[in-house]
């Protein structure tokens, strides 16, 4: 059986925590400095530890640990992904919260109608609702450029052409 990818960021990578969840990757951002707590956190939940301290390559650990090259999210997306060789699938996109990092649960048209912008309820069929912080998501531009961004950066997306 394949072990998804799972992913611990420190608060430094905040940003490309945000984008291997938009990807569909578990990654949980930690508001601290990379450290000893860290690395024991990542080991203990079997989650790859990402960070930008060369320090930490230095100490004995048990789990896995990538040390990011760039300041650029784009680049340090890249990096992630060519050093792991993760694909990217469009029909994981935007299946975790941005924020929680939860699995985001679809919602019908007719349960959104008071919660969300009348435009949007007009012109969007499809909803999800992180189950932590309640925030809901629909299709908008927003898809439209994140792969914009991800072609501009030579990261493929498989299954993103009717998209």
């Amino acid at each position: 059986m394949n072990t998804p990818t799972r992913f611990l960021a420190d608060a430094a990578l905040s940003g490309l925590a945000r984008w291997l969840r938009l990807l569909g990757f578990d990654t949980v951002c930690v508001q601290e400095k990379a450290g000893r707590p860290l690395m024991r956190q990542a080991a203990g939940e079997d989650r790859i530890l990402l960070t930008r301290r060369r320090d930490l390559l230095e100490r004995q650990f048990s789990g896995r640990l990538l040390l990011l090259p760039d300041t650029a999210v784009a680049k340090q997306l890249s990096f992630v992904l060519g050093k792991l060789s993760l694909e990217i699938e469009a029909r994981n996109l935007y299946t975790l919260c941005l924020s929680c990092n939860q699995k985001m649960i679809s919602l019908e048209r007719r349960n959104v109608r008071d919660l969300v912008p009348e435009y949007v309820f007009e012109h969007c069929a499809e909803y999800t609702q992180c189950p932590e912080c309640r925030k809901i998501f629909w299709p908008g531009t927003h898809r439209r450029n994140a792969l914009r961004f991800l072609k501009d950066n030579g990261i493929l997306v498989s299954g993103a052409e009717g998209l």
